[in-house]
């Protein structure tokens, strides 16, 4: 960007970094605005943004399949570098019109799993050689750090071949005990549908597969968790009963049946995540744990899905609960506010009781 426009970005950035905001948004005729632990706080002592500011941000930093992209689909996500020092993700689009853009800012470092505040039995299953792992939850809740957060586990202590496809490409992997590909889908290969087709005749040990929307994607990543790969999965489902239904729906209705059997025998665990604001500040995690264990599977073969939350709330010392157990849990350990935790429950006056309890 020229001129004033680069010393605004930044410096807007620069402030963002500081103030450990997870996310920034410019829009014509208004503030830049952060979002720190959840509140959207606006940067008055900027300027109000113009669209050549935003005109000028995108011929700045899309090449030129990104502006076909944004062209097209009229909004494009992509990663960059800026000042030199901070990597955000950055999703450019339209709104009235103009364009707008939200940063998200990527740690320069990849967290510990054990930072992260998931139950223990999530750590042993980076010893598994196949099944299959998902990492759900809704934008903004950590998923995508969670999952090469489990990559970087193995990579620090196995040796295996592991493959992550992702659109884009967040954080930046060197190999360690492991040797570590990372594809683009849109510049290392056309598709995420593709890209798991290339795994199926190639020697990869484990895959790592970023949220996505297309179709086909969920078979091909049943058949290489129920051969020898390990597969980690983010989906965009809110639950763990939605988790499974949106993985059994990927499947045409005459094949429910034996889509039921390979999800039951492949499937690890479940993971359902939700980034809470913390007494204090910052942000603290509170998660959905389905573990894959007899009578799990034995449910999701019979079709019986809604008994999965019965075995989660009964299962604690297996490692498994529900999103409101585990916001209860955070109450009672003086880490979340009861009148913040009850909006993110299931069901607020049932956390309210639990977390007494």
């Amino acid at each position: 960007m020229q001129g004033s426009a680069n010393i605004i970005l930044n410096r807007i950035l620069i402030t963002a970094a500081k103030r450990k905001a997870s996310s920034v948004h410019l829009s014509v005729n208004a503030y830049p605005t952060l979002r720190v632990d959840s509140e959207l706080v606006e940067l008055k002592e900027e300027v109000v943004l113009t669209r050549e500011f935003l005109e000028r941000f995108a011929e700045e930093f899309l090449d030129e399949n990104q502006k076909k992209e944004l062209e097209t689909n009229k909004g494009v996500i992509f990663v960059r570098e800026f000042a030199g020092k901070f990597r955000f993700k950055v999703n450019l689009f339209y709104q009235k019109g103009v364009l707008a853009a939200a940063l998200f800012l990527i740690p320069a470092a990849i967290p510990l799993l054990v930072n992260l505040g998931l139950p223990k039995v999530i750590y042993g299953l980076t010893g598994k050689k196949n099944g299959l792992i998902v990492i759900a939850g809704p934008y903004g809740s950590g998923r995508t750090t969670t999952m090469v957060a489990i990559v970087e586990e193995i990579n620090k202590d196995q040796k295996e071949n592991v493959l992550i496809i992702e659109k884009p490409i967040e954080y930046i992997f060197a190999n360690k005990e492991s040797l570590i590909e990372q594809r683009e889908v849109g510049r290392d290969v056309n598709s995420f549908t593709s890209a798991l087709q290339y795994c199926q005749g190639t020697d990869v040990d484990v895959v790592a597969v970023g949220v996505n929307n297309e179709v086909g994607v969920m078979p091909l990543v049943l058949d290489l968790a129920s051969s020898a790969k390990l597969v980690i999965c983010q989906l965009d489902t809110i639950s763990v009963i939605q988790t499974v239904e949106e993985i059994l729906a990927s499947f045409p209705s005459a094949a429910q049946s034996q889509a039921q059997s390979v999800l039951a025998d492949s499937l690890l665990a479940i993971v359902v995540q939700r980034l809470v604001p913390k007494i204090g500040g910052g942000l603290v995690l509170a998660s959905e744990v389905l573990i894959a264990t007899q009578a799990v599977r034995s449910l999701i073969k019979e079709g019986r899905l809604k008994q999965i939350t019965t075995i989660m709330q009964s299962s604690r010392t297996e490692g498994m609960s529900t999103l409101d157990q585990s916001l209860a849990d955070l109450v009672r350990a003086g880490e979340v506010l009861i009148d913040q935790a009850v909006n993110y429950a299931t069901n607020p006056e049932s956390l309210r009781s639990i977390a007494k309890s």
